[in-house]
């Protein structure tokens, strides 16, 4: 079984008030059915011990491949839902199988009932409110259209889009929005997402000490965002490396990741 590195970032906002504890949350993506094999008991020991306020799913928890075998991971997150809420943001994997029913039949909406009954929110072009403390968090999932996880030939995403999948965010509040590329983090940024946490490219797949991924799951030589923080005007987002690999198992240099995030109020402690 592989082992799981946990990065931890802070971010501070002025949207909460000085003196508030903050949020604490667990970001995972790209698990693709644990084909990779990483130990799904140290990654559940790693999350009890940040004891977050819950549970964030960046996409591409399974694989749109015909023999695929999700059962692992569907037990994994029901039984996680039963410790923490988890919130669910669809990756292009669980896209291709929702819309490609001609391919995968029900597999998806299968999946999506399993979790659903067992806790687990999905966020399908959906907001939802998080509070603690007298202190509120918008918590949004994007589900872009296949066209912009081409390889080759992909449009650009144009202004608004963002809008037409989720509406107006309400700017009083802190604006959190899973959206599993990262290549279109100008337009999030333009919707109004204080921070975007993402996945997708795996970290670069390999990665070189002092320079970074070097190849992304679309298989662009050196990725302008393969991880870590990174900013736009005052929008940050988060880029996971991912828990996993498909097709073929690769990671160089490049561990599996579970993010610990912390949003805290401006001069929070």
């Amino acid at each position: 079984m592989k082992k799981t590195d946990l990065t931890e970032y802070t971010v501070e906002t002025e949207k909460f008030s000085e003196g508030f504890s903050g949020f604490k949350f667990a970001v995972m993506s790209d698990l693709h059915s644990n084909c990779y094999g990483i130990d799904l008991h140290a990654l559940n020991r790693n999350i009890r011990a940040q004891n977050p306020d819950a549970v964030f799913i960046a996409g591409d928890m399974f694989n749109a491949h015909l023999k695929d075998k999700p059962e692992g991971v569907i037990n994994y997150l029901s039984a996680l839902a039963g410790h923490y809420p988890v919130f669910f943001a669809l990756g292009n994997h669980e896209y291709r199988m929702k819309i490609y029913t001609d391919t995968f039949g029900e597999r998806y909406y299968d999946i999506r009932e399993r979790l659903t009954n067992a806790g687990v929110v999905f966020l399908e072009d959906e907001t939802v409110t998080l509070e603690k403390e007298n202190e509120r968090l918008m918590l949004s999932g994007i589900e872009i259209d296949s066209c912009f996880y081409k390889k080759c030939g992909r449009p650009e995403m144009g202004g608004g889009l963002a809008d037409k999948h989720l509406g107006s965010p309400d700017m009083r509040f802190y604006n959190l929005l899973l959206a599993h590329n990262p290549d279109f983090f100008h337009r999030y940024a333009e919707w109004g997402a204080d921070l975007t946490v993402s996945g997708h490219l795996h970290g670069g797949i390999v990665r070189l000490p002092g320079i970074g991924g070097v190849v992304s799951t679309t298989g662009l030589i050196m990725p302008k965002y393969d991880s870590g923080m990174y900013y736009y005007k005052n929008s940050l987002m988060l880029v996971s490396r991912g828990l996993g690999a498909h097709t073929l198992p690769l990671r160089i240099n490049n561990a599996p990741e579970l993010v610990s995030l912390k949003i805290l109020a401006k001069n929070g402690l």
